[in-house]
């Protein structure tokens, strides 16, 4: 075995640390991947499995994006300042209760919103799916509970309840809606296309009591006391900056399919969030490995070891790059056989297009390392931030230049799936290179995967 290999190995720390974390991702993708092949595959037959999946995608594209306003970044809050407490529970407690209340407000709000202007959103991103109307008024029920859910989360990983956080936010939401989803359609026999979005709705509802009934049972033998109130105003002046923050990666992975629910119709978007999960496969590996690697490189930079700061970078790196190259080799030799696997009417030409465009950008992704930790752990967090926003707004600048099916670009054949494939993957590349770049000169490390050392 070479050294090179040697050096990777022994470095068991990003190997092993990650491992339970990796185990729930892969777990919720699992179980993700297993719901889109029962719905594509039980509605193919009438060729309705493309325009359910894209009911479903565009609902919980709508939904996520209308709850960066429902949470206003309080969510994010609620994971500093019960972090900062230090298992004080009183304070904890009083902290929660005083975030939930916003929150809960704010949701109610923003449902009442969505509400009102309830058959103009249906005009505009499912004009052609005959549950329009219903799918949004669903939204404007659940997202209080989704809003809750997120805010939740973060108190329990705020409270280093790090199994409970990776299972309600990474496996708990496919795993339940996998379950009524089988539960309504095989046993209650109810087979309308949007019995996927019932199910998930369900199942956000009863994620919503058990997440809450184990953050109310941390909080059970807490006695409350006296402390000063937390202001709305002050928390809205922290947690804002956080909404945007956080906002801008959650925009991105939602941007195309919106833009094809504007452009296109539900099919369009179902076969083109198909493409992306696919794609993703090849990613599994890479939040896990940065979460385990973010403290190392914040304590070797800080404390000025810059050789164990390259040797940490180079590590992770190469760990990231070996595991997903077999997914990526293997996305481009099977692409047609992996599309036709979720039913009819996912392989089609442009289909296929998409996916290699998309597999690209993530080969890209994983040659360029961990830049997003590195900027975030050595106190350039608003750079990183600039280099996303710019990326956004890239994204959503090619979405309107190249999705609309008469572009100046369509007689290329770049349009609707593969206009969107187009924008997702030069944001993608553009944020990893120029952050790669970026690295290089501020650190005088290279974060790219070094092939000749191969």
């Amino acid at each position: 075995m070479s050294a090179y290999i040697k050096s990777i190995l022994s470095d068991k720390e990003i190997l092993t640390k990650g491992f339970y974390s990796l185990i729930l991702k892969i777990l919720g993708s699992l179980f993700g991947y297993f719901l889109l092949w029962l719905v594509t595959n039980e509605f193919s037959e009438h060729n309705e499995g493309t325009s359910a999946w894209g009911e479903y995608v565009l609902f919980l594209a709508f939904l996520n994006v209308s709850s960066i306003f429902s949470r206003l970044g309080i969510d994010k809050l609620s994971l500093k300042l019960v972090a900062a407490a230090d298992q004080e529970l009183r304070i904890v407690r009083h902290i929660y209760f005083s975030l939930l209340r916003l929150v809960v407000i704010v949701s109610i709000i923003v449902s009442f919103i969505i509400y009102l202007f309830s058959n103009y959103i249906v005009s505009i991103l499912l004009s052609s799916s005959d549950m329009g109307l219903e799918i949004v008024l669903m939204i404007v029920f659940v997202l209080p509970f989704f809003s809750v859910i997120c805010l939740n989360e973060n108190t329990l990983r705020g409270l280093k309840m790090i199994k409970e956080f990776a299972f309600f936010q990474r496996t708990s939401k496919m795993l339940f809606s996998v379950l009524v989803f089988i539960l309504l359609f095989y046993v209650f026999n109810f087979t309308d296309t949007i019995v996927v979005i019932y199910a998930y709705t369900l199942a956000l509802f009863l994620i919503f009591i058990l997440s809450s009934f184990r953050v109310y049972s941390v909080f059970s033998k807490a006695k409350s006391q006296n402390i000063d109130s937390l202001y709305s105003k002050g928390v809205f002046k922290q947690s804002l900056p956080m909404m945007l923050s956080s906002s801008v990666l959650l925009l991105m992975s939602w941007t195309d399919s919106l833009m094809l629910g504007f452009y296109s119709d539900e099919s369009s978007v179902g076969i083109y969030n198909v493409t992306v999960k696919v794609a993703l496969l090849a990613t599994l590996t890479i939040s896990a490995i940065n979460s385990i690697v973010a403290p190392r490189i914040s304590e070797t930079f800080n404390n000025n070891r810059i050789q164990e700061f390259k040797t940490i970078i180079f590590n992770s790196t190469s760990i990231i790059f070996f595991s997903t190259l077999p997914i990526l080799i293997l996305i481009f030799l099977f692409h047609t056989e992996i599309l036709d696997f979720f039913g009819n009417g996912f392989s089609t030409e442009s289909a296929i297009s998409a996916l290699l465009i998309l597999t690209f950008s993530q080969f890209v992704n994983a040659v360029s390392g961990p830049v997003g930790t590195i900027l975030n752990m050595t106190g350039k967090q608003k750079v990183y931030g600039n280099i996303l926003l710019v990326a956004l707004t890239l994204n959503i600048f090619l979405n309107f230049l190249l999705v609309p099916e008469n572009n100046p670009f369509a007689k290329f054949g770049i349009n609707g799936i593969n206009g969107a494939a187009i924008a997702s993957a030069s944001s993608l590349i553009f944020w990893n290179i120029y952050s790669v770049v970026y690295v290089y000169r501020k650190y005088n490390v290279l974060t790219f995967i070094k092939f000749k050392n191969l």
